[in-house]
């Protein structure tokens, strides 16, 4: 069944009832008893019975094939940061451990990883999340109420904990700790203030990444006796007659490895963004923008087509995905956008601009025809983006800043910078209106009749038209004008296998299956319809939190 829906069908909702069959009745019938030969797959991903060329197990792998056998009491499938993080969890409780890598390498991406009330963000008098009840219920708004509400609870009740696990074995390291403050202020759509910052570091290999978090637990692990497998991607998983999942056989460069673990099997394989023919399954809209996931290509849902083949269900599709408007940013991913009016192709403005992360990125797909959009601003632009911090702010709004070391006035600095080395790629400054029009590509009179209605708002201090909040209306009148533009990339695909609040994988009536577990991005339950950035890099904390858990739970610690 393939979905070759446009972006704009996925969003306005005609893709909504074919999806729906999506959800874990449709798929969790694939059990080993059921193994056949993959099918064919033909350029729209489906095979030759229509179904998807992966939904069907591969025949099993004779044991003649089998060039080692390897017993140990946790397999973990996966070494990005929920692997490794469960790795250490377990390890260092006494489990002997074994991670399966199909990379070269351990993956390591982003700038932070999202808690809540981490010791380092309680340092601050205005560190503290306000309301644990308020951002459980933003959680659950923006998702639809679909999420299953446990697993929201148990991440926003231990990611604290979590965090200052990770931040202890950092600081052994002559790691820098910090706390972002750039989170949103807003009322209406307030962060939390807990997403925690990790990087240099006296010992590590690449202590120049931006979050250094995944080769921290990755070095303690080893140390704390895990054996890691690189470049030996998890083929199928072993399960005996009662069903239990077993381990797994391993595809290796010297043959194919299988190991055997007695406590389970953790599935830490990431999303299905580098997958095209699962996006066009389960999240059609992650094949129509550029995805800046890395290593690029190699989250292909792996773990999600294991699981099922073992009898698991997946949440409820479509899936949501994580979104960032930086298509166009500069090169360290940063961008002046703030709350100013923005046009389309067409020199119209079309939403209401003081937003949020996602949903800006959203309004952008679905209401321009090229996936770029303009933010508008005049010359005040520093004193304007300097006064709606106090009431907004956010990714892509203010900037990466570290609490305690940077101001508001660090992110102006920074933009103003940024425009005069990017001019004419990144910024257009012009000065006149319809000079501006013309650099930017954007019919003249309709720019200027959309410029003119916005100062009339500005001038009433009421948006009519969208209703944006008063104190983001900010006049565009003062001579040099400047442009911003802005499009919409895919982080990652935030759905995945159903789990209870043991982390053990689930079938599409509840019950758990033995010996298999899944976290982070691979497992589902936690998103849905939408990403709830009110925590924000919550897709990296709840890896975290979800890895440091198993390896506790698995472990018999609570």
């Amino acid at each position: 069944m393939s979905q070759n829906l446009s972006r704009r069908s996925f969003l306005t909702g005609s893709a909504l009832g074919a999806m729906g069959l999506l959800g874990g009745a449709a798929l969790a019938g694939c059990s080993p008893a059921a193994r056949s030969e993959a099918e064919e797959s033909t350029s729209g991903g489906v095979g030759v019975s229509g179904e998807p060329s992966w939904i069907n197990a591969p025949a099993e792998i004779a044991e003649t094939e089998i060039v080692e056998s390897i017993e140990c009491d946790l397999l973990v499938i996966g070494a990005g940061l929920a692997g490794v993080a469960a790795a250490l969890s377990a390890a260092e409780h006494g489990l002997s451990v074994v991670v399966a890598e199909k990379m070269e390498m351990i993956s390591e991406r982003g700038a932070g990883a999202g808690t809540i009330d981490c010791a380092d963000s309680l340092a601050f008098d205005d560190g503290a999340c306000a309301s644990i009840e308020d951002a459980q219920f933003r959680w659950m708004q923006t998702c639809g109420n679909r999420p299953n509400e446990a697993l929201v609870a148990q991440f926003l009740n231990r990611s604290g904990e979590a965090g200052d696990w990770l931040a202890e074995k950092a600081r052994a390291h002559g790691c820098h700790i910090g706390i972002w403050d750039g989170y949103s202020r807003n009322p209406l759509l307030p962060d939390e203030p807990g997403y925690l910052i990790i990087n240099g570091g006296d010992d590590l290999d690449r202590p120049d990444m931006p979050f250094v978090g995944p080769e921290v637990l990755y070095q303690d692990s080893v140390k704390a006796g895990a054996t890691y497998l690189f470049e030996a991607p998890a083929e199928q998983l072993t399960v005996d007659d009662s069903g239990k999942v077993t381990g797994a056989v391993l595809n290796t460069k010297d043959g194919y490895k299988k190991v055997t673990a007695s406590k389970g099997t953790v599935l830490a394989t990431g999303d299905i963004g580098g997958s095209e023919e699962m996006c066009d399954y389960y999240c059609p809209i992650a094949n129509t923008i550029p995805n800046i996931y890395t290593p690029t290509g190699a989250n292909t849902g792996d773990g999600h087509k294991m699981a099922l083949w073992a009898g698991a269900a997946m949440q409820e599709g479509p899936f949501p995905t994580a979104l960032h408007p930086q298509r166009w940013a500069d090169p360290s991913s940063n961008q002046l956008e703030g709350p100013f009016l923005y046009v389309n192709e067409k020199g119209k403005r079309f939403f209401n601009e003081g937003t949020w992360v996602q949903a800006r990125s959203l309004q952008i797909m679905q209401n321009t025809a090229d996936d770029c959009a303009y933010s508008i601003f005049d010359a005040s632009w520093p004193e304007d983006l300097l006064d709606s911090f106090s009431a907004g702010g956010g990714m892509f709004w203010d900037m990466f800043r570290e609490k305690g070391t940077s101001t508001y006035q660090t992110t102006v600095d920074y933009y103003a910078e940024s425009i005069e080395q990017y001019l004419d790629s990144v910024y257009f400054k012009a000065d006149t209106l319809e000079e501006l029009a013309q650099k930017i590509g954007v019919p003249e009179k309709e720019f200027l009749a959309t410029v003119e209605r916005y100062n009339e708002l500005c001038d009433a201090r009421y948006d009519e038209d969208f209703h944006k909040a008063k104190q983001f209306l900010y006049r565009i009148d003062e001579a040099p004008y400047y442009a911003s533009k802005v499009g919409a990339v895919l982080l990652v695909v935030v759905g995945g296998v159903r789990v209870n609040t043991d982390l053990q994988c689930i079938d599409a009536e509840g019950n758990g299956i033995e010996g298999l577990y899944a976290v982070g991005n691979v497992s589902g339950d936690i998103h849905a319809v939408d990403y709830p950035i009110n925590v924000p890099g919550n897709s990296h904390g709840r890896a975290l939190t979800q890895g440091y858990l198993i390896g506790r739970m698995l472990a018999g610690v609570e």
